[in-house]
């Protein structure tokens, strides 16, 4: 979700600037490739450090529901601060972008912990 916003948002930029200084229009191109490319690196990388951590944890850890979040949760906290690198090299490292970005880390934490078990495979959806 952040690498399309930022997409969008960087697009814009770029064909504003192209608008104004048709020189100007790789500059926005490299920040919109770097966003995207970063963002869903981090993003693959975060689902797969996680899965691996849940998939090597022991079975008394993974059994219980309280002990996996909070695994799921701190590696993928953790993991996802590389989101912070990639929109402070982005942004020219702006306070505003990358503020926000270090602030939404707990919510990509608490997203991990609710959904261990299905990451895991511990859970069954309806049918």
């Amino acid at each position: 979700m952040p690498a399309g916003l930022a997409c969008s948002a960087w697009l814009g930029v770029a064909v504003a600037r192209l608008l104004e200084e048709p020189h100007a229009l790789t500059g926005g191109l490299a920040r919109i490739a770097i966003v995207v490319g970063g963002s869903l690196g981090v993003g693959v990388l975060t689902g797969a450090i996680t899965g691996a951590a849940l998939a090597l944890s022991p079975e008394w850890l993974a059994r219980h529901a309280s002990l996996r979040g909070l695994l799921a949760g701190t590696v993928a906290g953790t993991v996802y601060l590389g989101e912070t690198v990639v929109v402070a090299v982005a942004s020219d490292a702006g306070y505003g972008p990358v503020l926000l970005t270090f602030l939404s880390t707990p919510v990509v934490g608490v997203v991990a912990a609710v959904h261990s078990g299905d990451i895991l495979g511990r859970t069954t959806g309806p049918r």
